[in-house]
């Protein structure tokens, strides 16, 4: 007697594993391949996305990967919040980092070295997870360095801030269907107008410069922010969760020094 295959039977033997996310062949099936019954909302793609990227994996690997990007990227603005602190809350270590300027340039030099060698060892495990967590020391030594020159209030505030701005960021960036990649020429274009000034306000002292030198700084993290989130969904491995997780942290550290600078400057006029 022939048995019957029910449709949830042939929706099973279609979904892919966590292995097959860099494999879109594997993941998705073809139009012949896919029964009548197969859902437009679970099947969820980006119709933009690059062939091979996060977005054009079934909804599962997506979500696989987002839990682990936003799980790294938590831990790392843990491990941040932590290190800052304890510099801080510590004179000894606080007046060493502030008066010894070559414990940035050693962290400066670090962080090249760091993000080279994890482009290179993006997916060897665990040597991806080992440079993460150094890079995201040496950053937070950074970091602590430059929150030391500022009273605690004004560092809270500017945290608030930046997690308002970065959740609703990330939330607006997700269920977009806004092309926000091809922005990316005129983002580097203004960053290096950025730097241009940045190195300018270190010679010219205004609090009006300076001010608009942060405000456009802070934007331009911000289309930043959007424009990486759309480039790892629509373009990168998912395979690749290290540098986004790189890319994402930077992008978020950077605009919470701007707001920090803003906050600043705001309570001193």
């Amino acid at each position: 007697m022939a048995s019957i295959r029910m449709p949830r039977d042939d929706e099973e033997a279609l979904l892919p594993d966590y292995e097959d996310a860099g494999n879109t062949r594997t993941a998705q099936p073809t139009q012949a391949q896919r029964p009548h019954f197969w859902p437009k909302d679970i099947e969820g793609m980006n119709p933009d996305a690059k062939e091979g990227s996060v977005n054009s994996a079934h909804v599962h690997i997506r979500m696989a990967f987002l839990r682990k990007v936003f799980g790294i990227l938590s831990f790392q603005i843990v491990l941040t919040t932590a290190i800052c602190a304890a510099i801080y809350m510590t004179p000894g270590v606080k007046g060493f980092v502030q008066n010894n300027g070559w414990v940035l340039l050693m962290t400066l030099f670090g962080s090249i070295g760091l993000i080279i060698a994890m482009h290179i060892h993006a997916r060897n495990v665990p040597t991806n997870y080992i440079l993460l967590a150094s890079f995201t020391v040496v950053q937070a030594l950074t970091l602590g360095t430059l929150v030391s020159l500022f009273e605690v209030d004004v560092i809270l505030e500017a945290a608030l801030l930046t997690t308002v701005i970065v959740f609703s960021l990330f939330v607006y960036t997700l269920q977009s269907k806004k092309d926000f990649v091809k922005h990316y020429a005129i983002a580097y274009s203004f960053l290096g107008i950025l730097l241009m000034a940045s190195v300018f306000q270190i010679f010219f002292h205004s609090p009006a410069f300076n001010f608009f030198v942060n405000v456009g700084g802070a934007a331009l993290f911000c289309l930043f922010l959007m424009i990486d989130l759309d480039l790892i969904m629509n373009h990168m491995n998912a395979e690749d969760y290290i540098l986004a997780c790189i890319t994402l942290y930077m992008d978020v550290i950077n605009l919470f020094i701007r707001i920090l600078q803003l906050v600043a400057e705001a309570q001193r006029q």
